[in-house]
């Protein structure tokens, strides 16, 4: 069987007694006679020396997170612009088609209308896939 060890026999600290604890309660303060154990100490050092670093990285995974939330917003923007340039260049096209529009006088000017927004749409397209699209952690 093993050995009780007695109250004193802590490797620092000696264990409060019972008076001191209830004196300690009543007047609000701590305990005279106990202080925080050695493992305690060496806790708080512990967390203490690994909470900047923890906070950095909490710190890069939130503006991480801002960063892909604002890419989603860019790219639906970029979405709906891109939609809004092929329903105008659709828009032209019927009016064309259906005669309501009469471009016979400025036979250049359809053309260059059409593809000024083509080429458009494909420079948006290939500016959101190289920007918005790329990896973060690639980036300085």
């Amino acid at each position: 069987m093993s050995e009780r060890k007695s109250p004193t026999d802590d490797d620092h600290h000696p264990l409060p007694k019972t008076k001191d604890v209830l004196a300690s309660i009543s007047s609000g303060g701590s305990s005279p006679t106990y202080e925080r154990s050695s493992p305690e100490k060496r806790y708080k050092k512990k967390t203490e020396a690994v909470t900047p670093a923890l906070q950095m990285e909490y710190v890069h995974l939130a503006g991480a997170a801002d960063h892909y939330e604002h890419k989603g917003r860019w790219s639906l923007f970029l979405m709906l612009t891109v939609g809004g340039m092929i329903l105008f260049q659709s828009a032209l096209l019927i009016a064309v088609g259906l005669g309501s529009l009469d471009f016979t006088e400025y036979e250049w000017l359809l053309p260059a209308l059409l593809v000024q927004n083509l080429g458009q749409v494909i420079g948006l397209a290939a500016f959101a896939v190289k920007n918005l699209f790329s990896d973060i952690s690639s980036k300085p």
